[in-house]
């Protein structure tokens, strides 16, 4: 039986996790299929992947378990972090729709709900948690990638409007988006971090243009924006005017924390994929690439339980600010082993591969497009002064007018996974 949804003006009686459970699995088993293997999950920006996940969203939405750990007057459930982890290892057993909606679920709408003032939670989350609305990121400039703070895109005050003129790039899912967080520069003549502001922006309002970057694979995961007088409200303006450098950080902390729970291992289908794989063409013999699979394992298991350790200690009191930069940079890594390991799984087929064998061509469209993984939501090396200065307690770099942990590289990310408290 489906579960009403609840009433964003009663405060919930917190359920027994047991009954919870079965809540969970009543709807699971009564919306989706079995996982026997296929890809589960996966991150998608379009096409029918995009409808399959806006229909799933508002079938969790509707059976009460959209935003389990957010707050009930914005949409969610408002319960405890620990009745999301049961739904997250039930949902494990079925075969999930591609997630399509993960830059507004896992980085916008927490994002919104750290900063936004009550009238924009109230006007923009309760939409996006249903998927409603899709949302990208508006960050990364032609100029303005490591050193983002650099960035050019003028906001002009005209009365009650900021207008826009600029151009955004690298941005995941912006041709299907609704609204858009925008990084802008409301004043020139402060120190850059000091004049950055962020607003919401409609992506269909006049002005705006999407333009599709094709890839290396011929795929292509991310557009470049331009803004052309684009008239925004200020009351889109999220946090306080030229204060947008702090409300940014936190998104990119979550960014990189949802970019770190992905799960490596060879794309669809994962570890289990690859051994098959690996078997069908009878190379699982050999020596070395039996040895590779073994170290792929172990690695993903590590990450698997410093995700969730870190995850419940960047949540303590006091938390670790830099647990989501190491998830990132270890996630990197994982993607990066698993599509070279993937390669070899495929054999000569990922070289020259037959239009009889799509899994060569899917080996090899991964190994090319791993290498993303070092740039999105920070580069490897950006993540690395994050990890020494936060975390290790090592001196901060001062040179020039850069300042590590400030600088981000600001891919959107296609392998981006949404926050457990967004599902």
């Amino acid at each position: 039986m489906t579960a009403q949804p609840p009433d964003p003006h009663q405060r919930e009686a917190l359920p027994g996790e047991e009954d919870f459970r079965r809540q969970v699995l009543d709807f699971l088993r009564a919306t989706l299929p079995p996982n026997a293997g296929e890809p589960s999950g996966v991150v998608s920006f379009g096409g029918a992947g995009l409808s399959r996940s806006v229909a799933y969203q508002r079938q969790l939405a509707d059976a009460g378990l959209a935003g389990i750990t957010w707050p009930a007057e914005y949409g969610g459930r408002g319960l405890p972090e620990r009745f999301q982890r049961i739904y997250d290892r039930e949902a494990k057993a079925f075969r999930i729709p591609p997630r399509s909606l993960e830059v507004g679920l896992s980085i916008c709408g927490p994002t919104l709900l750290t900063h936004a003032g009550e009238e924009q939670k109230k006007a923009f989350l309760p939409s996006l948690l249903r998927g409603d609305h899709v949302w990208c990121e508006l960050f990364s400039e032609p100029g303005a990638g490591s050193d983002l703070s650099s960035l050019q895109t003028r906001a002009r005050r005209d009365g009650d409007v900021f207008v826009l003129d600029g151009q955004k790039v690298w941005t995941s899912g912006a041709q299907h988006s609704d609204f858009a967080a925008c990084l802008v520069r409301t004043d020139s003549t402060r120190p850059k971090r000091e004049g950055i502001t962020m607003v919401i922006v409609d992506m269909h309002a006049p002005g705006v243009t999407v333009r599709p970057l094709r890839q290396i694979t011929g795929e292509t995961h991310f557009y470049e924006v331009f803004l052309d007088e684009v008239r925004v409200p200020v009351a889109n303006v999220v946090g306080e005017v030229n204060d947008g450098w702090r409300v940014a950080r936190t998104m990119l902390a979550f960014e990189r924390q949802a970019l770190g729970n992905v799960g490596g291992g060879g794309g669809g289908g994962g570890f289990t994929a690859l051994v098959e794989e690996a078997e069908r063409r009878d190379l699982v013999s050999r020596p070395v690439l039996r040895d590779h699979l073994v170290q792929l394992r172990i690695r993903q298991l590590v990450l698997r339980y410093l995700s969730a350790y870190l995850q419940v200690k960047a949540k303590a009191p006091g938390g670790d600010g830099a647990a989501a930069s190491l998830l990132k940079l270890a996630m990197a890594q994982l993607v990066q082993e698993s599509a070279l390991v993937g390669v070899e799984a495929s054999g000569l087929h990922a070289i020259a591969w037959d239009p009889r064998e799509p899994a060569g061509r899917r080996s090899s469209d991964q190994l090319l497009g791993s290498q993303s993984a070092s740039i999105g939501g920070g580069t490897n090396q950006i993540v690395r002064n994050v990890i020494a200065e936060r975390a290790l307690g090592l001196p901060r770099d001062t040179e020039g007018d850069l300042m590590p942990g400030d600088l981000d590289d600001h891919h959107a990310g296609g392998s981006v996974a949404g926050p457990r408290s967004a599902r």
